[in-house]
């Protein structure tokens, strides 16, 4: 009789046992499941908000909220409009620069005429501004006596038939690059025909055949070229 009750006790400890053990993981993942649904949420929360706020106060970073502006132009003497900046200038991300919507209407305007001046754009505005003279006459000139520098005198530079200086054997001027004829003619043009004269003006002068003609075909050529120009800084968002 000892034996089997030796062995019943046996059985129920580890009844009770195992029961204890399944009872404690029941309880553990109950506790588990509350932790996660309610005290989990909250410290998440706190502890977000604390490294946040950390973060914000220990930053050195300024926002330039005038940064997006940004048009076209405004060191014209060290922009290409054909690239980027050029490499050697840093600039610090807390400026913000607007430039002139002449040069890109300029450059577009050129470009779409397959000028070989197009990438001189800033150079016709900048020397227009400087001598007070019209920023569109320069260019317009030259589309009428030269297709904007499509057809000139071999390694002229010259797109405005212009006379007068380190003049070839038939008297056509010969600038070394198209940067030094801009800055050559518009001073002329500015000291020799004024800052006030229109395109009919400037053609009896300028082209005296043409000023004789009743058609005005010199002055109406600048003229529309320069109408054309005024259109294109006007409507450079559809472009």
């Amino acid at each position: 009789m000892t034996e089997p009750v030796s062995q019943n006790k046996n059985i129920s400890l580890k009844e009770k046992i195992g029961s204890s053990n399944i009872l404690r993981i029941v309880a553990f993942l109950l506790l588990l499941v509350s932790y996660y649904l309610t005290i989990s949420p909250n410290i998440e929360k706190y502890l977000s908000e604390k490294i946040s706020s950390v973060a914000r106060n220990s930053s050195e970073v300024n926002i330039n909220v005038l940064s997006p502006v940004f048009d076209i132009h405004v060191y014209a003497g060290e922009y290409n409009l054909e690239s980027n900046l050029q490499s050697n200038n840093s600039i610090s991300r807390t400026k913000f620069f607007t430039l002139d919507p002449r040069i890109l209407a300029m450059s577009k305007f050129l470009t779409d005429y397959h000028s070989p001046m197009a990438k001189y754009a800033n150079v016709f505005v900048e020397e227009a501004d400087k001598h007070g003279l019209d920023w569109r006459l320069v260019a317009s000139i030259s589309g009428v006596e030269s297709a904007f520098g499509n057809l000139i005198p071999r390694d002229s530079n010259n797109a405005w038939g212009w006379r007068g200086i380190n003049g070839n054997e038939r008297g056509w001027s010969m600038f070394a690059t198209w940067e030094d004829a801009i800055v050559h003619i518009t001073e002329r043009l500015a000291q020799g025909y004024g800052t006030d004269l229109t395109p009919f003006d400037i053609e009896a002068t300028y082209c005296p055949p043409c000023g004789r003609n009743p058609e005005h075909l010199w002055a109406n050529g600048v003229n529309r070229f320069m109408i054309q120009l005024q259109y294109y800084v006007d409507n450079l968002e559809n472009l």
